[in-house]
């Protein structure tokens, strides 16, 4: 006998999984159950098993598909299958072919039977052969075509399992043909017995205690065998009767040791044992009475009780339920989460059409005043004070529109996880003057104005230079700010910083509207905007914060807002403090020379195919003296050179026809590897930025460009290279 070897079977049966369990492990088997054949796969692969025995009917995949998945698993296939079933015709044999099985035993069977079987297929397996040389053979059988991928070895054991089958049940079916007629025989001779009065008073006493007797028998190995928990006691809690079933259930050995104690100790709860004798006294039987009892190990198990009062004594069973009790209460948890999925769909839902009714006002408002005074600057009436009135009006609400554009599209970015920090040398104080500058020279020019902009310094005496990304760390503050401007009318808005341990905390603090307990708890999130009263909604598409936040997670800080309503907002963000060392080997951003070369006489390659951004530069470059020729994409501006012409500098737009930006880039770097190549794009994203510095470019111009900035990066790289 193959003692200790790890037996699994897969019964959904809880009857017949009781009863195999109960013949395995007394013939000295280690015996583990599934209850379908999706949990029995996912133990296969936990515990190895050294054979399986798999139920065909099941809810979900059946005995034939977990069959199939075990042998289609390389370190599983050379586990045995033995398929339990009732089923009996060719068909079914067929069906366990096709699966993979090894062999089968039909239902119901004897425990010799099964032991035998299962003794018959381990020691086959100890003894592989060539058991795994399958072979794909077609068979056609009444019509159907299946695909048998067995080995020789598996074949011939489910048809001797088929074989073996047949001759058991016809066995049966003889032994009982038999018992039928020894039967039959007794009767007619007992009724010819009764017939000729041969049985006297006696006899028939003798017959009634025998039957006594058996019944008394077949009643006590019926509780000793159920399944579910048999108990009895007495009125006072003393027990008189317990099973084995409830004994396993409750973890003890046996019924000796649940005798040493009273009925009422095995309650987690004395209350609910009270109840239970309340309710038998008053109507003498309690039905599907929910309780927990306490394990031997201390352990709680949920059980469902049935029993009734009956000459001073409670009998009943008791049936263990924590299975169905943790479902109950997963399936409690799913619908709370699924309700709160629905509400934050809703929610989601919501802010996202309030985010497009916002973006269409935020997008037309700008739009509006462009159109409307471009088309009144073909008016020849106007006066050039009008005029130049006019064109201010159109660039401020060309720069609004920009920057929501700019916006929607850093969250995007932030979103797809394609924000990338670059790390530098940063003096902090220098940042902050920078920003100050830039705020105090727009807040001068606002009419009326009745803010006071302060600067405060850091810690005395320090001048401060961390390693962090002083573009991000300039973004963040410049969004604070402009929140802090436009939700203060009048009084103070303060920038500054501190350090605390190993964080620089940023602060951006205001005496403006202020925000409620509620606002602030949403001041960070997508999409919100706030309000000042009910009917005062301020611009804005409701990003700005949204985007500070993300940004500064990035660089591994936090944010956070102190407020009050009409007693302003204080919002703080904190980055690590990574002192920059003087070795440091990070490259800090290079500053132009100061004594910078003139552009003119200086020949420009613009690599454009946009006729109208061809000429916008060519307007931009008015003034400089510089000569300009156009290439009308990436192939021109390579042959420019391969025909040995010269040019001081190359501005190199990335999506053109014919040939890229990128690839024109690489093959004049073939030609020429020191003139300057200066990459103009409407793509922002830090990869097509990457990708044209690696290509051979020097730097980087997003559109749209500005006169400014293109002549002073003009400038700074003719310089360098003479």
């Amino acid at each position: 006998m193959d003692r200790n070897k790890l037996i699994l079977f897969a019964e959904d049966s809880l009857t017949q999984a009781e009863s195999i369990k109960m013949m395995l492990e007394a013939n000295g088997f280690i015996a583990i159950h599934a209850r379908n054949g999706e949990e029995a796969m996912e133990m296969v692969k936990k515990k190895r098993p050294d054979l399986i025995l798999s139920d065909i009917i099941m809810p979900g995949m059946s005995g034939y598909d977990f069959c199939r998945s075990v042998k289609s698993d390389r370190k599983l296939r050379s586990v045995p299958v033995v398929l339990l079933t009732s089923l009996s015709d060719v068909e079914d044999v067929m069906k366990g072919l096709e699966s993979g099985a090894d062999n089968y035993i039909m239902k119901p069977f004897e425990e010799g039977q099964l032991i035998s079987r299962i003794n018959t297929v381990l020691h086959k397996n100890d003894n592989p052969g060539d058991r795994f040389e399958q072979e794909n053979i077609d068979v056609l059988f009444e019509g159907k075509k299946y695909l048998v991928n067995s080995s020789r070895y598996q074949i011939l054991n489910m048809l001797l399992s088929t074989y073996e089958g047949v001759v058991e049940r016809t066995t049966k079916l003889t032994e009982t043909q038999a018992k039928l007629n020894t039967l039959r025989k007794s009767l007619e001779i007992l009724v010819d017995e009764r017939t000729r009065d041969l049985q006297d008073q006696i006899h028939e006493r003798e017959l009634v205690e025998s039957g006594i007797r058996e019944s008394e028998k077949k009643y006590r190995l019926l509780v000793e065998n159920a399944l579910v928990g048999v108990f009895s006691v007495d009125t006072s809690g003393e027990i008189l009767l317990i099973n084995e079933a409830l004994c396993r259930a409750l973890e003890y050995n046996s019924s000796g040791i649940i005798n040493k104690r009273g009925f009422g100790s095995l309650f987690q709860d004395r209350e609910a044992f009270d109840s239970l004798v309340q309710k038998l006294g008053t109507s003498g039987q309690v039905k599907n009475f929910e309780v927990k009892m306490v394990t031997a190990s201390g352990g709680e198990r949920w059980m469902i009780l049935n029993a009734v009062l009956k000459n001073k004594t409670v009998s009943g069973m008791i049936m263990d339920i924590s299975g169905r009790k943790l479902t109950e209460e997963k399936e409690l948890k799913y619908q709370e989460e699924l309700r709160e999925a629905r509400d934050r769909a809703e929610e989601s839902d919501h802010l996202k059409s309030t985010f497009l009714s916002n973006m269409s006002h935020e997008i037309r408002t700008p739009m509006n005043a462009i159109i409307g005074f471009s088309s009144l600057l073909s008016n020849i009436s106007l006066t050039p004070e009008k005029k130049s009135e006019f064109i201010v009006r159109i660039s401020k609400n060309c720069y609004e529109l920009l920057n929501l554009v700019e916006n929607i599209l850093d969250l995007a970015k932030i979103e797809a996880g394609q924000v990338i920090m670059h790390e530098k040398r940063c003096p902090v104080n220098k940042l902050l003057e920078d920003v100050y500058t830039k705020f105090s020279a727009e807040l001068s020019t606002r009419e009326k104005n009745q803010i006071s902009f302060k600067l405060v310094p850091g810690p005395k005496g320090t001048d401060l230079t961390v390693i962090s990304d002083p573009l991000r760390i300039y973004q963040v503050l410049s969004r604070l700010l402009d929140n802090a401007f436009k939700f203060t009318e009048k009084g103070t808005v303060e920038l500054g910083y501190t350090i605390l341990n190993k964080y620089i905390q940023f602060h951006v603090k205001d005496t403006g509207v202020g925000l409620t307990d509620e606002q602030k708890r949403y001041v960070f999130e997508r999409f919100r905007k706030a309000e000042e009263t009910k009917t005062k909604l301020y611009s804005g598409a409701g990003l700005g914060l949204s985007i500070c936040k993300k940004l500064v997670e990035l660089m591994g800080g936090e944010t956070r807002v102190e407020s009050e309503p009409g007693r302003g907002s204080e919002f703080y963000f904190t980055i690590p403090m990574k002192i920059a060392g003087a070795s440091e080997t990070i490259a800090e951003e290079k500053l132009p020379d100061t004594e910078q070369k003139s552009l003119s006489d200086r020949k420009i390659l613009v690599a454009e195919d946009n006729l109208f951004n061809f000429k916008l530069i060519e307007a931009l470059l008015v003034g400089t003296g510089t000569e300009i020729i156009w290439a009308k994409d990436g192939m021109e501006a390579v042959e420019f050179f391969k025909s040995g012409k010269h040019a001081d500098l190359v501005l190199m737009d990335m999506r053109m026809p014919v040939m890229d930006g990128i690839t024109a880039t690489r093959e004049i770097r073939k030609i020429n590897k020191k003139i300057p190549v200066l990459a103009v794009s409407a793509y922002t994203m830090d990869e097509v930025k990457e990708k044209a510095i690696e290509a051979g470019c020097n730097d980087f111009l997003s559109k749209p460009v500005n006169s400014a900035g293109l002549v002073e990066m003009m400038k700074r790289y003719i310089n360098e290279t003479g």
